[in-house]
């Protein structure tokens, strides 16, 4: 018994040409229409929007102009003095001392735009303690004074930019009747005074 056999024409090139174009298209529209908006966030077609693809791709990303914190408008800033770090500890006699060493002012010199961070404690009861926190400017005639923070407590941190030449920092009053510590850590870009202890016996570690 012969078994027949059939031949198997070949697809035409129209044919072939027809299939190609055809999955050209197809691929192309998987892209532009569901891979560029799941993955890259782009959506020409407007269907990531509609199918919620485009929260595969996260957050948009919006580029946005810096907000200007001085004169010059960028958030760059350049110092002509160094960085550096000090740590002090500031002794006051208990209220009343008759030497007057209960209270002092401590201060550094900055110029205008100098940036200074600290950390300052005491341990005396809350409400016995005083310090305030300020700035002045030598006579141009006139002397320029800024109050940046004052009242009763045992500790602050923050940071300051100087408004202006002149020195910078706290007057503190120990209202407690026994002695304490003033321990303050400070860095940024400031000089210290040839006397920032205003007579106190302080010492500081560079």
């Amino acid at each position: 018994m012969m078994r027949s056999e059939q031949a198997v024409a070949a697809p035409s090139r129209k044919t072939l040409f027809t299939v190609l174009i055809g999955g050209t298209i197809a691929a192309s529209a998987i892209l532009v229409g569901f891979v560029l908006p799941a993955e890259y966030r782009i959506d020409p077609l407007g269907i990531g929007k509609l199918t919620g693809l485009l929260q595969l791709a996260g957050p948009e990303r919006v580029e946005v102009a810096l907000p200007p914190t001085d004169s010059s408008g960028s958030l760059a800033r350049f110092y002509p003095v160094a960085f550096r770090t000090d740590t002090v500890e500031i002794p006051l006699a208990g209220a009343g001392d008759a030497d007057g060493t209960d209270d002092l002012e401590w201060k550094v010199r900055m110029r205008t735009g100098g940036t200074l961070v600290y950390s300052w404690s005491v341990d005396a009861p809350p409400e016995e303690f005083y310090s305030d926190m300020h700035g002045e400017s030598a006579p141009t005639p006139e002397v320029k004074v800024v109050t940046y923070h004052k009242g009763a407590g045992i500790e602050s941190n923050g940071a300051i930019v100087a408004p202006f030449d002149g020195i910078h920092g706290w007057y503190l009053q120990n209202q407690a009747e026994r002695p304490v510590v003033v321990r303050l850590k400070l860095s940024g870009f400031y000089e210290l005074p040839e006397d920032p202890y205003a007579g106190s016996n302080s010492q500081s570690t560079p």
